[in-house]
């Protein structure tokens, strides 16, 4: 009678945690979306990043200077190899669930000491100093920090 129970205790046990298994699996090979400070990013499994935002202003670095993009951009992309990190122009709002991305804290997959960090598919993105973000893929990078200062 004994060995009945743990049997079906274990069969119960077995049942419950399938499904974390498979969603697991799921979101592994799907798109992860994460926010970062007034970013709401997601990194897709060919590891492209793309980040929506609020409007701001933009450089693009070009050897060893900076070229400044004349507009303000709502997206930030990195998609192919060829190509530094740039504006994106996709309609709406494509890197951001609807109510908004989860925080990059409850899907990091590190965290050093200024913030989390999430790696996947070859691209990472991370919370630094001062809460300044950075994204990284395909060869290229983007970074956002806005300074403070105190009188």
């Amino acid at each position: 009678m004994k060995r009945s129970i743990k049997a079906a205790f274990a069969a119960c046990a077995a049942g419950a945690l399938a499904p974390l298994l498979f969603t697991t699996a799921a979101q592994a090979d799907g798109p992860v979306y994460f926010s970062m400070g007034s970013f709401q990013c997601a990194i897709m499994p060919d590891g492209t990043v793309g980040c929506d935002t609020s409007p701001t202003l933009m450089s693009i670095k070009i050897g060893g200077g900076y070229l400044p993009i004349s507009f303000q951009v709502r997206q930030v992309v990195i998609d192919v190899p060829w190509a530094p990190a740039h504006p994106g122009f996709a309609a709406g709002t494509p890197y951001t669930l609807p109510g908004g991305n989860p925080n990059i804290s409850t899907v990091a997959t590190g965290h050093d000491m200024w913030g989390p960090s999430i790696s996947h598919a070859g691209a990472s993105c991370a919370v630094g100093f001062h809460g300044s973000v950075t994204c990284q893929s395909k060869g290229h990078s983007w970074s956002y920090y806005e300074q403070i200062t105190a009188g």
